[in-house]
């Protein structure tokens, strides 16, 4: 018996002994000493705008001098990107499909815009023809 509390003693002289110089208390009163916690907060990959559909309908649809094509590729790239967690590519590939696609849409309206103007001066010079001098 006397071994044993002789044993249980030993043992919490080295469990304060250990206690104490992990980190030292000054008070037997004072909150016990935690490690800081790190948290690592990471972009989100949501926030991070591929425009697949954009560029899928400037492919479809508004495909002037290929950039449509160009534009859908880069989307597919940045979408890639995003999956790998790799967000500053994703962001630039995202970027370039955005200006690819805003020049397919700017140069198919201007072209849209230029060939309605073709047909209305046709169908109007084609009408005052039939109309005939008065």
């Amino acid at each position: 018996m006397r071994s044993l509390q002789s044993l249980l003693l030993a043992l919490r002289k080295s469990s304060t002994m250990e206690a104490s110089v992990g980190h030292p208390q000054k008070d037997a009163s004072a909150p016990p000493y935690y490690p800081a916690t790190v948290v690592q907060v990471e972009q989100d990959p949501t926030s991070v705008k591929d425009h697949v559909l954009w560029s899928l309908f400037s492919f479809g649809y508004l495909n002037c001098c290929c950039l449509g094509l160009v534009a859908l590729w880069y989307s597919i790239k940045s979408r890639d990107q995003k999956l790998a967690k790799n967000l500053t590519l994703a962001t630039g590939y995202g970027a370039s499909a955005k200006r690819f696609n805003i020049a397919a849409t700017v140069l198919s309206v201007i072209v849209f815009i230029i060939v309605i103007a073709i047909y209305a001066t046709t169908i109007a010079a084609a009408v005052s023809q039939f109309k005939g001098p008065h």
